[in-house]
């Protein structure tokens, strides 16, 4: 016999569907949960932060909050991870690439304000982090297999290259990578400011760093020219 009248085929899809549509809700709301909670992590530090406070940014109960997540560690944790991985993963890997420096700088420049138009409140939030527990940078980047010293001197290897060949001024690599990160991290940190100072809502101050990115790069290059 057919449970309500309907043929198995149509049960096991429906049953699928419930199934697949309460898994993107609970995704939807994991995320959410930890959007409010890097926000709250970024005004207030970790150990400012509270669980209550992180419930009322999500816009949800804390027994709720509780269900997805039982304490704030676990939260830092996974955000941290998650948020140090997606940007400074990305730069390992443009500068791992077997592209010219300028490609290399293009490219970073574009990762940078583009990972930074998605999470405004990233760069805040991991300098404050780092600022107040310095050992994390290194944790985390032996952790996720990233070695700093490693890429600096890479870069600094292909930035004398090019300085012997004529093509750029004498820089060191370590100043250039400081002068590109400074130009595109700088209006995120400031970003309250920026906003008031030039009365640009949100919609208009990204569109002012989609601009940025071909403003930056073409300021490093004239910098670079001997």
């Amino acid at each position: 016999m057919k449970p309500f009248g309907l043929p198995v085929r149509i049960l096991s899809y429906l049953f699928n569907k419930i199934v697949k549509m309460t898994e993107v809700k609970e995704k939807a709301t994991e995320e959410l949960i930890l959007e409010a909670a890097m926000k709250v992590f970024t005004e207030r530090g970790f150990d400012g932060a509270r669980m209550d406070d992180i419930a009322k940014e999500a816009g949800i109960n804390r027994a709720l909050l509780h269900y997805y997540y039982r304490d704030k560690q676990t939260m830092f944790n996974i955000i941290f991870e998650t948020r140090f991985k997606e940007f400074f993963g990305g730069i390992f890997n443009i500068f791992n690439a077997d592209t010219s420096l300028f490609e290399k700088i293009r490219r970073l420049i574009e990762h940078e304000i583009t990972t930074l138009i998605i999470h405004p409140d990233l760069a805040r939030f991991i300098i404050s982090e780092v600022a107040n527990h310095p050992e994390r940078l290194i944790e985390y980047g032996k952790k996720l297999n990233l070695n700093p010293m490693l890429f600096l001197e890479k870069f600094e290897t292909l930035v004398q290259a090019e300085v012997k060949t004529g093509k750029i001024k004498f820089i060191e690599g370590r100043q250039l990578i400081m002068n590109i990160m400074s130009l595109c991290i700088y209006p995120f940190v400031a970003r309250p400011i920026v906003r008031t100072m030039m009365q640009l809502d949100s919609d208009a101050f990204n569109q002012m760093m989609e601009q940025r990115k071909k403003e930056v790069y073409q300021f490093i290059m004239n910098a670079l020219k001997p």
